[in-house]
């Protein structure tokens, strides 16, 4: 969708700067048809050839010459574009700028020079200066426009790839995580000898396949998260049996909409490895509601007697929010409470 919008921008953008004679450059008012005029003629040679330069220059130059430091022959090409630029537009149009527009000096008569002075003077031609310099004034604008735009983006690629590097690190510090605490809901179920132990297994090679494939991936269908922490409940309720009581509700079409792997997942593990405690009454309230682009969680579960805290939940929890604050920056609202002997984290993010 990206791509597709800036192709739509790149091709209304030139649209507008080829069309920008007839908008802004005033015409003889004798002119029949401004379109085929040959001052707009040549305004639009001179605009096209100026648009092909800011491409070539963008993606070739600028990278080639400019950042390399190659000042002089960066300079020389310049220099042999501006020439083009202001010599080809002439010369379609009918106009050679090398040959000076000298008139011939003949004798006249008194009488014949007296008539001629009552006579308007013929409309003089333009000098070629008058001609070029908005070419060059508007050359130079698509230098220094091509030059910052290229740094911009280089900036912002380099950002980019830092936000994704500092991703992956915390996304590789979540997978041993998780993997561990999922082997020990099927270990305790292989202990008790229950059937479901092998359904725990297919399960497992699904939450595999997740963390392999899917979660590596900047954004997956939230179908897909959905049915991916479904399963993870599955399995908790298989493991714990009847020491939890369970609330779990999803509201709202989840259908076309994308989110970032494991940032869901991660709150709601948080409640069945911090809120259960075969000794207490444990209770747990999962809400996963959206709403057009907006996406509700809600997780709520009583605060039960813990012997230790596991340190590497809370690596999950800490990179869940950093990596919140780097992928929905202005997007997103993070309320943790805790009150009343109950843990509450509720999260809206705008898809």
């Amino acid at each position: 969708m990206k791509n597709k919008k800036e192709i739509v921008s790149h091709i209304l953008g030139i649209i507008a700067f080829l069309f920008l004679p007839i908008l802004l450059f005033p015409h003889p008012p004798e002119a029949e048809n401004i379109l085929f005029a040959k001052p707009t003629i040549r305004d639009f040679v001179g605009n096209a050839l100026m648009l092909g330069f800011f491409y070539f220059n963008y993606y070739y130059l600028i990278p080639k010459f400019y950042l390399s430091k190659k000042y002089v022959v960066y300079f020389l090409v310049l220099i042999g574009f501006l020439f083009l630029i202001c010599w080809l537009p002439s010369f379609v149009t009918g106009r050679n700028i090398f040959e000076k527009n000298v008139v011939p000096l003949e004798r006249h008569s008194p009488i014949s020079s007296l008539l001629e002075a009552k006579m308007p003077p013929p409309p003089m031609e333009s000098s070629f200066w008058e001609e070029i310099k908005h070419h060059i004034f508007l050359y130079g604008i698509v230098i220094l426009f091509s030059i910052l735009l290229y740094t911009r983006n280089r900036l912002l690629k380099s950002e980019n790839d830092k936000l994704q590097a500092e991703l992956s690190n915390l996304k590789a510090q979540i997978h041993p995580h998780f993997l561990f605490n999922t082997l020990n809901s099927i270990y305790a179920l292989a202990i008790r000898k229950d059937d479901k132990a092998a359904e725990t297994i297919v399960k497992l090679s699904e939450f595999m396949r997740y963390l392999l494939k899917d979660s590596n991936q900047n954004s997956v269908s939230l179908e897909k998260e959905i049915a991916y922490i479904e399963n993870y409940i599955d399995l908790q309720k298989s493991r714990l049996r009847n020491s939890v009581k369970l609330d779990y509700q999803t509201i709202g079409n989840f259908n076309g909409k994308q989110i970032a792997p494991l940032l869901l997942f991660t709150y709601i593990e948080n409640a069945f490895k911090h809120g259960v405690n075969p000794d207490e009454d444990s209770v747990i309230n999962i809400v996963i509601e959206i709403q057009e682009n907006h996406l509700k969680l809600e997780v709520k579960n009583n605060i039960v007697t813990e012997n230790n805290r596991e340190s590497s939940l809370e690596i999950g929890l800490q990179n869940t929010q950093e990596r919140l604050l780097m992928l929905y920056p202005n997007t997103h609202k993070l309320l943790i409470s805790n009150a009343n002997g109950i843990y509450t984290v509720k999260l809206t993010i705008d898809l």
